[in-house]
């Protein structure tokens, strides 16, 4: 398994997983890089793209790193159908990091009037960013209380040579520290890390308990610790083996209008008055590779997010009830899930165990275990002909949930509920038509249809 986001790389372009493409042509930053995400995401590809010759920059681009999940998987070091049990496993044994006296990272070190977020190759995905942004760096941040290291994603928008306007989420922990650093009237540390192993992708987003070690998580995806250097102008460290950090401060009362910025829902947001990072330093790379995660529903944005997002929903919820099979996040704020019901209740048990998991979560379906939870059209079929609205339909009024929900009041939400199983249970429940198995098993098409079933695989 690689060690740094370098050697993952490598490792992709030598095992072609998922795709791996070299693109020669010069790209524009505004726009050009999103167009051809997007065109290859309506071909149904989502290959890693290595953008050799950026416009006005000397960094390359990579992106869709993560786009798919066996390119994850590989990166980890597991195959891709044992992922979810991976990360499942992370969350059980954390793995620490360690901390080393030097590291790649640091290689060129830039301060003072050297600071120029400018020579970063940031973007313009949609025709409502207002500004380029940032949106695969890794905010580090220190708890003032614990002295543990919260990580997380947020958008950050290029704002002059040395200044970001970030986005936080309200309820989210990097908020929550932020928070209590403003209450001290003091400025928050952060180091961003661009560029990074997969496994610190998603312990970064990774979903549990404020406490939980997320570096620890990272190191276990990994199966070994993080290594960590510290930083030159604040007091944090960053992984050792990151192609770029930006190390600064955010003024715990400054604030700026941020956005609009094209989100993950497929709207754009409003434009907000948010916080600033005054960036003190960057240091990098000698020859730095520069990552992006394409902006908006774009595929590496959702896959990203949901690998862990899944593993935390499961754990929570079959801690509430064991009859819990399976879990899939289907859309932005809308959980799936599967169980084989014992009695009547424990639907909605897991319904409000998924809702306690993570405020993001707006519409949660639970089906019997005879519906593949990753064929929407079966899902579908359940809520059609198994739920009765005033029954099995319940709505929780004005909860905290996401701000980024173009049709949140503010962030507050209203969150429904419902159970799609058979009542009073599948085996008692009206009979699903089928054609008898030992016909299905005997009829081959192609002796009925064998011209039709030929074209059908030639257009595959």
């Amino acid at each position: 398994m690689a060690e740094d986001f370098r050697g993952f790389l490598k490792e992709m372009e030598e095992t072609q997983e998922g795709g791996f493409v070299r693109v020669s042509r010069a790209v524009d930053t505004a726009y050009e890089v999103a167009a051809i995400v997007t065109k290859l995401e309506q071909a149904r590809q989502v290959p890693l793209l290595y953008f050799e010759n950026v416009k006005g920059h000397t960094m390359p681009v990579v992106t869709n790193c993560f786009a798919d999940r066996g390119r994850v998987a590989r990166g980890l070091g597991v195959a891709k159908r044992d992922l979810g049990q991976r990360v499942a496993e992370a969350y059980r044994r954390p793995i620490p990091p360690v901390e080393v006296a030097r590291g790649a990272v640091q290689e060129v070190v830039r301060e003072g009037a050297d600071v120029n977020l400018c020579l970063l190759p940031a973007m313009k995905y949609h025709d409502n960013d207002v500004a380029p942004y940032i949106t695969a760096g890794i905010v580090f941040a220190r708890d003032p209380d614990s002295g543990g290291f919260n990580l997380s994603y947020n958008r950050l928008m290029l704002k002059g040579r040395d200044r970001l306007g970030i986005f936080m989420t309200t309820g989210k922990h990097l908020n929550s520290i932020f928070c209590r650093m403003q209450e001290r009237r003091q400025p928050l540390e952060v180091a961003i890390a661009i560029g990074n192993h997969p496994a610190c992708a998603i312990g970064a987003l990774s979903i549990g308990p404020y406490d939980e070690d997320e570096l620890g998580i990272a190191g276990a995806l990994k199966g070994s610790p993080v290594e960590m250097v510290r930083c030159k102008t604040v007091d944090l460290a960053v992984p050792a083996g990151s192609e770029i950090v930006l190390e600064g401060e955010i003024d715990p009362f400054a604030r700026e209008e941020e956005g609009p910025f094209g989100e993950f829902t497929g709207y754009a947001t409003r434009a907000g008055q948010n916080p600033v990072v005054k960036i003190k330093a960057i240091t990098h790379r000698q020859d730095p590779i520069y990552q992006d995660v394409c902006g908006g529903a774009h595929r590496e944005h959702l896959t990203m997010a949901t690998i862990p997002m899944e593993a935390n929903y499961f754990r929570v919820v079959k801690g509430a009830v064991p009859e819990v099979e399976a879990v899939r996040v289907a859309a932005p704020f809308t959980l799936l899930i599967s169980m084989r019901k014992k009695y009547e209740g424990q639907a909605r048990s897991a319904l409000v165990a998924a809702f306690s998991a993570d405020i993001y979560l707006k519409h949660a379906i639970v089906v019997d275990h005879d519906i593949d939870i990753n064929d929407m059209q079966r899902v579908l079929w359940a809520v059609a002909t198994r739920v009765q609205a005033a029954r099995d339909i319940f709505i929780i009024p004005r909860a905290q949930g996401p701000s980024t929900d173009p049709s949140s009041d503010q962030g507050v939400v209203d969150k429904m509920g419902i159970d799609a199983t058979a009542k009073p249970a599948l085996e008692r429940f009206a009979p699903v038509n089928a054609v008898p198995p030992e016909v299905m098993e005997r009829i081959r098409l192609e002796d009925y249809v064998g011209d039709f079933v030929l074209n059908l695989k030639k257009q595959k």
